[in-house]
């Protein structure tokens, strides 16, 4: 398997200019897919131009939901065929957090946050290495001030 150092090393250098949307990743990913014959074609005459983005993997993470399947696994598949602009560990540590009981957009948000996220959801108080800073009001303030 392919280190997520290595994953962020390789994206830099390397040309992307075809979009797959996640319908694509799912025919590879997913077994007895009725696209699979043909996004494997695709992958081979694309292999080396294939892109994705964040939406990418939040679209993936919210079917994971429904479907059952490894979610780091998928990621490091995608990564590995794919060339993703964005901070690849964003999104393995979007998944620890969904691990950690977040739901797919709060994941995300955290995994963005840089450790400081402001926000009346208590679900971030409980997650490492996430600071929230409290939108609600202290319970001795005015809330209409």
């Amino acid at each position: 398997m392919i280190s997520k150092k290595r994953l962020a090393k390789r994206h830099a250098n390397r040309p992307a200019n075809m979009y797959a949307d996640l319908d694509f990743w799912l025919a590879l990913l997913k077994d007895g897919d009725w696209l699979t014959d043909r996004a494997e074609s695709l992958l081979k005459e694309h292999e080396d131009d294939l892109e994705v983005s964040l939406a990418t993997f939040i679209e993936l993470f919210l079917v994971e939901e429904r479907l059952s399947f490894d979610r780091e696994r998928a990621v490091t598949a995608i990564l590995e065929l794919a060339t993703y602009e964005g901070n690849p560990n964003v999104v393995y540590q979007a998944s620890e957090n969904i691990d950690e009981g977040l739901n797919t957009f709060d994941a995300f948000h955290a995994a963005l946050s840089s450790g400081s996220i402001i926000s009346s959801d208590r679900a971030y108080d409980e997650l490492t290495g996430v600071n929230r800073i409290r939108l609600e009001p202290e319970e001795n303030e005015d809330s209409t001030a």
